[in-house]
């Protein structure tokens, strides 16, 4: 007599923060404006408070002698006109700190409208990091997850005026149970973090922040039309992110262009383009597939 074996299926009830299709479905949502604050506030320098916001275009048109646009995860403004940029990054990227310069350059030099100086409002990028960072002292940074870089004095730190400002929530290097953390901000990148795993909102985050958070992020709530662009944008992350490992396979197994025949010289191509679309730089797609650039621009 065959034993009947009980099967159980594993539903994930709350949206991934770190994921592109979990992180758009929340912050990209204006009924959420609320709980895209406190995230903000949470993560911000001390003494700096979103009050209000007023969403931003995610997408821009590069400078005149670029043939490209470029697209923020999410924007937005404050009462002040002060900007917050908020980015996801899941996958190392060898120059993932100079493009998050970029962003932030860039955006801080489109406020200056001709005849209006220079007296423009401050910009924050802030990345939910999936991945590590490099630091040069990583002692110095055991029980620490949140860094904060900006345009200081070296010697005396004298900070002269608020200009662009890069803040990190190392979330790859954050483990501290739920028991463990300390104080809000932790308990937000617990939640930012495994809230995925979660079934249930733990008795421990019943405080108003958190449970709008939650609500925000609980999948069964979506509407017919979100949840469908939810699956669609979880579909198409997934497959982004098999070309990239396929990439990288090309890389590993083939070596560089030399060792790849024609037909995957002309795939690695394709997936490079496919990768330039989607935000990557010239340089890291043909890193990625093992070609040079100017190998991605040859033709057969």
């Amino acid at each position: 007599m065959r034993e009947n074996v009980e099967r159980t299926e594993v539903v994930q009830k709350y949206v991934s923060l770190l994921t592109n299709g979990g992180f758009k479905a929340v912050f990209g949502d204006r009924r959420n404006k609320d709980v895209v604050m406190s995230v903000i506030n949470m993560l911000l320098p001390e003494g700096k408070m979103v009050e209000d916001i007023e969403y931003g275009p995610t997408e821009h048109q590069g400078q005149l002698d670029e043939n490209k646009e470029f697209r923020y995860d999410f924007m937005c403004r404050d009462r002040d006109n002060s900007v917050f940029i908020v980015e996801v990054q899941c996958s190392p990227e060898a120059y993932w700190f100079k493009r998050c310069v970029s962003y932030a350059s860039r955006m801080y030099d489109r406020q200056n409208e001709k005849g209006k100086g220079y007296n423009v409002a401050p910009v924050y990028l802030i990345g939910l990091m999936g991945t590590h960072i490099r630091h040069h002292d990583p002692e110095a940074w055991t029980g620490q997850y949140v860094s904060e870089y900006t345009f200081m004095e070296k010697r005396t730190h004298e900070l002269q005026d608020d200009t662009i400002f890069i803040i990190f929530a190392e979330l790859a290097r954050f483990d501290r149970t739920l028991e463990e953390c300390r104080n809000d901000l932790e308990k937000m990148l617990y939640v930012i973090k495994n809230g995925w795993r979660l079934k249930n909102q733990p008795k421990e985050l019943q405080d108003e922040i958190f449970t709008r958070l939650f609500k925000a992020c609980d999948i069964p709530r979506f509407s017919k039309k979100k949840r469908i662009q939810y699956e669609k944008d979880m579909y198409d992350e997934r497959r982004h992110y098999d070309e990239i490992e396929t990439a990288k396979m090309i890389g590993r197994e083939e070596g560089m262009a030399e060792g790849i025949d024609k037909g995957e010289r002309i795939r690695a191509r394709k997936i490079a383009a496919n990768l330039m679309a989607k935000g990557m730089t010239k340089a890291e797609a043909a890193e990625f597939v093992g070609l040079t650039e100017a190998e991605l621009d040859a033709e057969e």
